[in-house]
């Protein structure tokens, strides 16, 4: 879709044009539709997935796991999306803008006792008409593979919680492989294993297999391969919070609590870069259909754009009044000279920016600041505000009552889900 860089550039305000502490967005009424350059997006009533009896499920004690949405395309057989509320999980054939969601007829639905379901994700390679893979996460640290579609396939991993008693945070499965997975937690581990094999019965032994600049990877001293076939430790053990994928499968992102983004290329498991948040740490991390940009959101109520070409952070996004809880390129909307980058935070909002692609040429010179003394900020990977532009909004709108948790583009709509166990669906503009 072709766009103007005269108007994408609007979207790019330089630090000190103007005060960056004005309010955006209504504080009112929630939102069923909003307006960008390209038309109207609109909130889709009957395609609105969430528990079977709409009952708000009432958590005992603790907050309950965000709520994540996970999708995946069946060859000749439309989508199935799974999300999670609480200490269930449901995945329902996803029908998108043309049909209204059948809430009663729900493909899986699991209750689980003594835990709840934190992340999942499809196999997305192994996937066929007739079975595919989900792996699920859960607060006691265990993990879970099922095959809603066939209901043949269970397996458990950690299961006795000897590999890791900490809550899994994000599941990946390894991009083109049909057994591979990767399981980070909150001890500021991440795991991979291979589905194929069991875990040990004791605790697993490690052996050094490679260290870098604030990471080590270990391997199992085992007789026999078992999982994990690799333990990672970053830095000094704060929680990862999200793992990420490059579109061609070679590169890892990692966020973590620490405040701190890793780039490393995967096989080699070297560190390709790094950058930081303002402040706090950080929840989200996603990759431009490119593989050129990575895009971070978190506590510091920013979305920070990094480049991988230059090894430094390009952009700050502000536009969110609370913690950002996950963020998109949309890649369908990718342009030569505009990316479209999307989020949604706990502030109920939803926010639209583009970066123009001027705005990733090297910047000038500037006058040499007397050194931070803890070398957290001023550096290329977290630049002061005003060494590096803001991003203005194109869109900021409250669209739910609850903390938005997930965002996700498709080609014909987008799919946001918040707190209180909502799954809702935008159509895009017709074309």
């Amino acid at each position: 879709m072709a766009r103007s860089d005269t108007l994408c550039n609007q979207s790019l305000l330089e630090a000190g044009e103007r005060a960056l502490d004005r309010t955006i967005g209504e504080p009112g009424d929630v939102k069923t539709q909003f307006v960008t350059r390209e038309g109207t997006y609109r909130l889709m009533t009957l395609s609105e997935y969430s528990r079977p009896n709409r009952v708000g499920y009432q958590p005992q004690g603790q907050t309950p796991p965000q709520v994540r949405v996970s999708l995946v395309t069946l060859s000749d057989q439309g989508e199935r999306i799974c999300f999670n509320h609480g200490r269930e999980l449901y995945v329902y054939v996803y029908k998108g803008i043309k049909k209204a969601a059948d809430l009663s007829k729900p493909l899986e639905k699991k209750v689980y006792k003594g835990t709840n379901p934190t992340c999942h994700d499809f196999n997305t390679t192994s996937a066929t008409a007739d079975n595919v893979s989900l792996l699920i996460g859960f607060s006691t640290g265990q993990i879970q593979l099922i095959d809603p579609i066939k209901k043949e396939l269970s397996k458990l991993f950690n299961e006795e919680r000897l590999i890791d008693k900490s809550r899994v945070t994000c599941l990946c499965w390894v991009p083109g492989s049909r057994s591979l997975f990767l399981a980070a937690h909150a001890s500021g581990q991440f795991y991979v294993y291979n589905e194929e094999l069991p875990c040990g019965s004791a605790a697993p032994h490690y052996q050094p297999f490679k260290a870098g600049e604030g990471f080590t990877v270990n391997t199992c001293k085992t007789k026999s391969t078992r999982n994990p076939l690799f333990r990672w430790l970053l830095g000094n053990g704060a929680a990862i919070n999200e793992l990420a994928f490059s579109p061609n499968g070679s590169q890892l992102a990692v966020v973590s609590q620490d405040g701190l983004l890793r780039v490393f290329q995967y096989d080699s498991m070297e560190l390709l870069g790094y950058a930081r948040s303002y402040f706090g740490g950080l929840l989200c991390v996603a990759w431009s259909g490119d593989g050129r940009l990575i895009a971070v959101g978190g506590e510091d109520d920013l979305v920070t754009v990094y480049s991988m070409e230059q090894k430094r952070v390009v952009a700050r996004a502000q536009g969110h009044r609370s913690w950002v809880s996950a963020v998109v390129f949309d890649w369908y909307l990718e342009a030569e000279s505009c990316y479209r980058i999307g989020s949604v935070g706990h502030d109920t909002q939803i926010c639209l920016w583009e970066l123009p692609e001027d705005n990733l040429v090297p910047p000038r010179p500037r006058v040499k600041r007397r050194p931070d003394p803890l070398q957290l900020v001023g550096t290329p990977a977290c630049p002061r505000l005003d060494e590096c532009p803001i991003l203005e909004p194109l869109v900021c709108k409250k669209i739910a009552h609850e903390r938005l948790t997930a965002l996700v583009f498709r080609p014909d709509c987008i799919i946001t889900a918040c707190q209180d166990g909502y799954v809702y669906t935008w159509a895009r503009p017709p074309t």
